[in-house]
């Protein structure tokens, strides 16, 4: 039966969402994605001190000040527990802590699951790294963080690791972890 020029009804409304990325998947807000972060810094310092209060107790600020190299035993501790914890919930989830409070999920550009590597190894570890650097590492933190307020709203590691922040609503569900190697 031929419509000829009608439109169909029953058609999807064929509106252009701007925020819309890969297939189906909604960008996070830059709001969500703030305070997403900020539980995680939360946590982070959680476990911080949960490690390094009983391993230098007061001493820490004054030992600190002093020199990274007599707290750098403690601090590896720490960075051993911290990755592993968020490492588990990015591998297992492609969520952090904060962004599964706030129902975020990091997935590929292209909307696929991210591989703990990009997820972890590059977003996490890499610009972790780079934030310890002397002299440059605040900066390297402060330019990564404004990235956000480009139309993509990607932060500088998302460019890196070739990733997005969603609403985990819209992202499917996690793939089965021997198929995210």
């Amino acid at each position: 039966m031929d419509n000829g020029n009608k439109v169909n009804p029953f058609a999807p409304p064929g509106a252009q969402v701007s925020d819309v990325s890969g297939e189906g998947t909604q960008l996070a807000s830059r709001g969500a994605r703030f305070a997403a972060a900020l539980i995680d810094g939360l946590v982070a310092a959680a476990i911080g001190f949960a490690v390094l209060a009983p391993m230098y107790g007061s001493s820490y600020f004054s030992m600190a000040a002093n020199g990274i190299s007599a707290i750098l035993p403690g601090l590896a501790v720490y960075m051993v527990i911290f990755y592993a914890i968020e490492g588990w919930f990015l591998f297992t989830r492609s969520q952090s802590i904060g962004k599964m409070a706030l129902g975020l999920r990091i997935v590929r550009a292209d909307g696929s699951w991210a591989t703990v590597g990009r997820t972890l190894g590059v977003r996490l570890i890499g610009f972790g790294l780079l934030g310890l650097l002397p002299l440059v590492g605040p900066f390297i933190g402060l330019i990564d963080a404004l990235f956000i307020f480009g139309s993509s709203r990607r932060c500088l590691h998302d460019l890196a690791a070739d990733t997005i922040v969603v609403t985990a609503a819209s992202s499917p569900l996690p793939a089965p972890a021997s198929a995210r190697s």
